[in-house]
């Protein structure tokens, strides 16, 4: 499962778990970060993601990244799944606050809070 370019991931019961490989990316790289999400999640049936932003800054979070979050987001709700943030840092969550995308998505400390977050949904 570990084939990407811009994400290393790991399936964990039902939920996709999804770590950066690099804390930068350039913005020409956000939309490949994007489509090799999606695609692990369809081609495995599994519209559950946990996505770590961390434990180091990305220096990528930028309107084009935000914008592919929220991308991510809609397309695995229209697939039935959810998407929960991982190991924000205070700087990461700031931006989403700035944007007002602190609303938007479920953040969690760690993977083992996603897997217990997901256990606990219908």
């Amino acid at each position: 499962m570990d084939s990407h370019r811009h994400i290393s991931a790991t399936r964990q019961g039902g939920v996709v778990c999804v770590r950066l490989k690099h804390t930068r990316l350039e913005e020409t790289e956000i939309p490949q970060l994007g489509d090799e999400v999606l695609s692990l999640c369809r081609e495995g049936g599994c519209p559950k993601l946990a996505m770590s932003l961390g434990p180091e800054t990305p220096s990528c979070l930028y309107s084009v990244f935000l914008a592919r979050l929220v991308a991510i987001r809609n397309a695995l709700g229209k697939l039935g799944g959810q998407m929960v943030l991982c190991d924000a840092g205070p700087n990461t969550y700031d931006a989403f606050e700035a944007c007002q995308l602190h609303k938007e998505f479920v953040f969690v400390p760690d993977f083992a809070a996603a897997l217990a977050y997901f256990q606990r949904q219908p």
